[in-house]
């Protein structure tokens, strides 16, 4: 078994060692000569008296100190808005703000295909709707015909706001056709 660490021993000293560590005591001479010897020195110490200060003395102390302080040149040469007090709720601040911008989901748009026949596309956007027709009629074919409620269902539907952006982005020929078709819709339905 090992002799008593000096936590052990003080433990000794004040009887608080466990009983399996106050058996190898018991057992062990130098460990009990270790224990008898810090006995001996707390009882010494206990028996200086300790003389009061002077009153003076705690009047003066605080000055003495602030004077020795000022004598003393300056442990950081950072200017102090680099110091832990300002630097330790800035760096929090920050970490903060860089979890919210990963944590909160960035709303990404979403894009809803056009029947052909409602736009009359331009020229240009005609020769990038045919590069995009093999890729549109596999995606179409894939699906199959998907209405607004199964669209919801599959969490497809297009988020508050997305109308009138999508709309904001019409160019003018597309936005003719979208009043065209508005029309047409409110007059038929009678309102």
């Amino acid at each position: 078994m090992t002799h008593l660490t000096s936590d052990e021993l003080i433990d000794a000293v004040e009887g608080a060692l466990g009983s399996a560590r106050h058996a190898h005591l018991e057992a062990c001479p130098a460990c009990r000569r270790e224990v008898d010897h810090l006995t001996a020195t707390l009882r010494d110490a206990r028996a200086v008296a300790i003389p009061e200060p002077s009153p003076l003395f705690w009047q003066h102390f605080s000055n003495r100190v602030r004077t020795a302080m000022a004598g003393e040149p300056s442990a950081a040469p950072w200017p102090l808005w680099l110091r832990w007090p300002v630097l330790t709720p800035l760096a929090a601040l920050g970490l903060l703000v860089v979890a919210l911008i990963t944590a909160v989901p960035q709303r990404r748009p979403v894009v809803l295909p056009v029947a052909a026949n409602d736009v009359t596309p331009t020229p240009g956007e005609q020769e990038a709707e045919n590069a995009d027709d093999s890729a549109w009629a596999f995606i179409v074919e894939s699906i199959g015909p998907l209405d607004v409620e199964t669209a919801q269902e599959a969490g497809i539907a297009a988020s508050p706001g997305e109308a009138e952006r999508v709309a904001l982005h019409l160019s003018d020929a597309e936005q003719a056709e979208l009043v065209r078709l508005l029309q047409q819709e409110l007059t038929r339905s009678g309102s």
